[in-house]
């Protein structure tokens, strides 16, 4: 055999994993949520607002913390770990060369510019798959929304292409910057900025519909539908509670754990949240707006002032400047 004929099979097997690690790259656009083809069920307008509504409020209150300083490494030609579970997520940004990753069942091969979730508690292996390693930015944190990981509570991208892969690289160096600072009565307050605006630039990244609420959060879905769609109403909390099978105590500890606030102030947000959007969008008059929520024009601007800092005619002029 010539050595031309040789190298024919080596060479169509390497195009061969070439063509395989780009079809497997597109899945990491994809969520546990998903198949492995990316494809979802699309949802409608109204599901993906309230869906929306609840993600908001999840963010709201998540709590990121540093585990391990943000690094730059290019990694070894033996760069390997079998599939295992860690109690931290990890966070990557793809600065040159190739590798793979797998999350659960899910193989990925990002590639330079991209941003790299690891999720903690779920299983993730890694390896170098030539001598061209990755090179990349790196840092291992918590993420958790009241007592749980932000894994339980929302289906995250494993893989986005950075918005701004320049950006991102600068805010890694930032969060490795706060954690190198000397140790001061802000330094916690510097350091969890930076992660959050780090976090925040993977979400901005992400393709629309990838962040989106775990399986189990079908039921805060409902409450949340039931809430949006009894805004005019005189809503009560006992109500709210037999609508959806619980006793009134249960219900409020549920409640509150979801959603980090009572169902009062979580109603009286969401309608004055509602308001703010028509104020914002429409020319509809006060009294009009006021009723839609439930309320007279009084007791309106009393509870938007309460919410907002400003009146509604001040926040409509703020939004709405030649109406």
């Amino acid at each position: 055999m010539t050595p031309q004929n040789a190298t024919a099979p080596k060479t169509a097997q390497k195009t061969a994993q070439k063509a395989a690690r780009k079809t497997t790259r597109k899945t990491g656009l994809t969520t546990a949520g998903q198949t492995t083809t990316g494809q979802t069920t699309a949802p409608d307008g109204d599901t993906t607002r309230r869906d929306e509504e609840i993600i908001r409020t999840h963010l709201d209150r998540l709590r990121l913390d540093l585990v391990v300083a943000a690094r730059i490494t290019k990694v070894h030609r033996e760069w390997a770990r079998p599939l295992q579970p860690d109690p931290f997520s990890r966070l990557y940004l793809i600065l040159e060369g190739e590798g793979r990753l797998v999350v659960r069942d899910q193989e990925l091969y990002p590639e330079s510019g991209d941003l790299c979730y690891l999720p903690a508690e779920v299983p993730v292996s890694y390896e170098a798959i030539s001598d061209n390693t990755f090179r990349k930015h790196w840092l291992h944190f918590s993420a958790l929304i009241g007592e749980r990981d932000i894994g339980e509570v929302l289906t995250l991208p494993y893989i986005v292409r950075s918005k701004a892969p320049e950006e991102a690289a600068a805010l890694f160096e930032q969060v490795g910057a706060a954690d190198r600072d000397p140790p001061g009565l802000a330094t916690p307050l510097r350091l969890r900025s930076a992660l959050t605006a780090l976090f925040a630039h993977y979400l901005d990244s992400a393709p629309p519909g990838s962040v989106r609420l775990s399986p189990q959060q079908t039921t805060e879905s409902g409450i949340v539908q039931y809430i949006q769609q009894n805004l005019a109403t005189l809503l009560s909390v006992e109500e709210l509670a037999a609508e959806f099978g619980y006793d009134l105590a249960g219900f409020m500890r549920h409640f509150r754990t979801e959603f980090g606030l009572s169902p009062k102030q979580y109603i009286k947000r969401a309608k004055i949240e509602w308001a703010q959007r028509e104020l914002a969008a429409t020319s509809r008059p006060m009294e009009e707006i006021a009723a839609a929520v439930g309320m007279d024009q009084s007791y309106f601007s009393k509870v938007f002032r309460q919410v907002s800092s400003v009146t509604p005619s001040e926040y409509r002029r703020m939004y709405r400047p030649h109406s």
